[in-house]
């Protein structure tokens, strides 16, 4: 969660903006889903939803990859091809931009990031500038996840080969028993056996 916290967090303070909300694709979601927030205490997840995959602005931001400036669409649609926006990004004024985080041609993820303190105007460097840091954080989480995927791999791994060792001296102990109770049957009255 740290790391997720941190990107927000990166990507917020480049626009001066006072936090926002990372979302990622999540295992059996379909769609992204708010994973974290920055400020934890300002932003906190519960309030947003998950942006299916199926959303107009997922699919905009999928295609184009630009960054989605709320206010710059509700002065002018016809930049943003009018697309539809979620419920929340309508209501909530205190966000500002969309991020997608891409990651070889593909968006991994979004970030929401509310207004940045007056004045400000996201001119093309800024935009330019953002876009190069999400694709750095997109890569840093990339590899956050591989990190976590190896590492419980190789606690599978090691759970594996442990239960390997225990199923083998099982194995061994039954097949000892069973010959002592094969042979207990043919030697019983045999005093060396017993």
């Amino acid at each position: 969660v740290e790391t997720y916290e941190n990107s927000v967090r990166a990507i917020a303070q480049i626009v001066g903006s006072q936090g926002g909300v990372l979302f990622l694709p999540l295992d059996g979601v379909a769609g992204f889903a708010p994973v974290a927030s920055w400020p934890a205490g300002t932003f906190p997840r519960s309030r947003y939803p998950t942006l299916g995959h199926d959303e107009e602005l997922v699919q905009f931001l999928q295609r184009k990859q630009w960054v989605f400036d709320l206010s710059e669409y509700r002065a002018s649609p016809d930049t943003y091809q009018s697309i539809a926006l979620p419920g929340f990004l309508r209501e909530r004024q205190k966000l500002r931009l969309v991020l997608p985080l891409v990651l070889q041609g593909e968006v991994l993820g979004l970030v929401a990031l509310a207004e940045p303190p007056p004045p400000f105007d996201l001119t093309w460097e800024d935009r330019d500038l953002i876009k190069t840091v999400g694709r750095h954080v997109a890569t840093h989480l990339a590899q956050h996840e591989a990190d976590r995927r190896l590492a419980e791999s190789r606690q599978f791994e090691a759970y594996h080969r442990l239960t390997a060792f225990v199923m083998h001296d099982l194995k061994n102990l039954a097949a000892q028993l069973s010959l002592l109770v094969a042979n207990a049957e043919k030697h019983r009255r045999n005093p060396d056996f017993v």
